[in-house]
């Protein structure tokens, strides 16, 4: 089905233009005789995701915890973008409205305000929708409640108000820094961190320039008064540049420089190329991806300490492969990953393969299950000291500790049953008050 901008724009006017709640539809939480189940998966749209928001303000239907009671069911996905985001919604029928599948997206500025952004996100979603609505035999009006009763304006979203001009040429800076000081009897830290970005990106090009560093001093004292202090550097600065070559291909070059004392690392500098192949085309990266990398790179390292290799500064060539696989469908979501890099001077003796991913599936009913995990196989730590780690190092975690290899492994499920409905939205004791007994910032109920 296609989908276009002018086609979007005409149903955003007309919704704007609909009677307001007041006059045309009956509040209430009680599920809807007729109305429309919807089932929605924002997992993938991270933050956005707030569906006691969209509850509250698409009142038409009847939202359903479990994708079996549903009629509807709507994926929605996130993806960065040079100055925000895009949210992409697919929209796929279920029982009498299988076969009516339908998309759309919603572009934001970072620029803009959360509130901004929610309400975007909540209008084009209830005009989706709508859709569904009238083809399941209902009649307006589909009302979205507005922040201001009463209120009614015709405001397209960003990327349906056609061209614009743009200063900056898609060019977004941004600055940050924080100062965090705590005081206690037996320790105090100070942490002074700052950060810095510059994005642009287009349909051909993207382009990355990032610094980030942090200065950590904690002080205090052992159980038998015996002092400490505790100091950590970090600091990065990264230029990355990507072009697309094809439907399929992208090529892509980064350079940096680090510092970091827990990698024992005075100065590091780097420089690579490679490139990428998508074995699906990008535009469905939102709900299906696999692709392939190859890169090499060439790496230079200054060491606080001599290495255990008797090095003090040294430059290697390093080459990767790396490979991902990634869906996310009715069903669930499933993700893969695998890399192999190595040294190129010896790769043999200083390597690392890579294998992890995790799965989520929804068995049954209000039955999902998830698991999760990565093995790795660690030959390439060619910066670890020398000289024995000290007991402060290995628990106060000031310094890399050698290994050969790592595991971690993760599963769960959780099962649900009850109520088909979620239409109720009830705030009340929503955030605790103050501190809890316990301390650590839990709320008092």
């Amino acid at each position: 089905m296609k989908r276009r901008s002018l086609t979007i724009a005409a149903v955003l006017l007309a919704a704007a233009l609909l009677p307001n709640p007041a006059e045309g539809q009956t509040e209430g939480d009680e599920p809807r005789a007729g109305a429309l189940n919807v089932y929605l998966d924002c997992e993938g749209a991270r933050w956005a995701c707030q569906t006691s928001h969209f509850r509250t303000e698409i009142t038409f239907v009847n939202w359903v915890r479990d994708l079996a009671d549903s009629q509807l069911h709507i994926i929605m996905t996130m993806e960065g973008t040079g100055s925000g985001d895009v949210f992409t919604m697919d929209f796929m029928g279920r029982d009498d409205l299988e076969g009516n599948d339908d998309q759309l997206s919603y572009s934001h500025s970072d620029t803009d305000s959360d509130d901004m952004r929610t309400q975007g996100i909540t209008g084009l979603l209830a005009i989706g929708i709508a859709r569904y609505s009238v083809l399941l035999g209902q009649t307006g009006p589909f009302v979205v409640n507005t922040p201001e009763s009463g209120e009614r304006r015709v405001e397209l979203p960003p990327g349906l108000q056609g061209d614009v001009d743009d200063p900056w040429d898609y060019w977004v800076f941004r600055l940050g820094g924080e100062v965090e000081y705590e005081d206690e009897d037996l320790k105090d830290e100070r942490q002074f961190s700052a950060n810095l970005s510059a994005n642009r990106t287009t349909e051909m090009w993207k382009l990355s320039l990032s610094g980030r560093g942090s200065y950590t001093k904690a002080t205090g004292q052992y159980s038998d008064g015996t002092p400490y202090e505790d100091v950590r550097e970090e600091g990065s600065i990264d230029g990355r540049v990507f072009y697309s070559l094809s439907e399929r291909w992208s090529w892509g070059m980064e350079a940096g420089a680090a510092t970091s004392t827990r990698n024992n690392q005075d100065l590091s500098g780097d420089i690579g190329t490679g490139v990428e192949y998508s074995f699906f085309p990008y535009r469905d990266w939102t709900r299906r991806r696999m692709t392939l990398q190859g890169l090499v790179y060439a790496r230079y390292f200054d060491y606080e300490e001599e290495t255990q290799f008797n090095k003090m500064s040294e430059t290697v060539m390093e080459g990767a492969l790396r490979w991902g696989i990634g869906f996310r469908q009715p069903w669930g979501t499933a993700n893969l990953n695998a890399s192999a890099e190595a040294y190129l001077h010896d790769p043999k003796k200083f390597h690392r393969l890579s294998f992890g991913g995790r799965l989520s599936i929804r068995i049954a009913r209000g039955l999902e299950w998830n698991v999760g995990g990565s093995i790795s196989r660690i030959k390439d730590q060619i910066y670890i000291p020398l000289a024995d780690l000290s007991d402060e190092d290995i628990l106060l975690g000031r310094r890399q500790l050698p290994t050969d290899s790592s595991l971690r492994l993760n599963t769960g499920f959780s099962f649900t049953f009850g109520s088909i409905y979620n239409n109720v939205v009830n705030n009340r004791f929503g955030y605790g008050g103050g501190g809890s007994r316990g301390g650590g910032g839990r709320g008092g109920f």
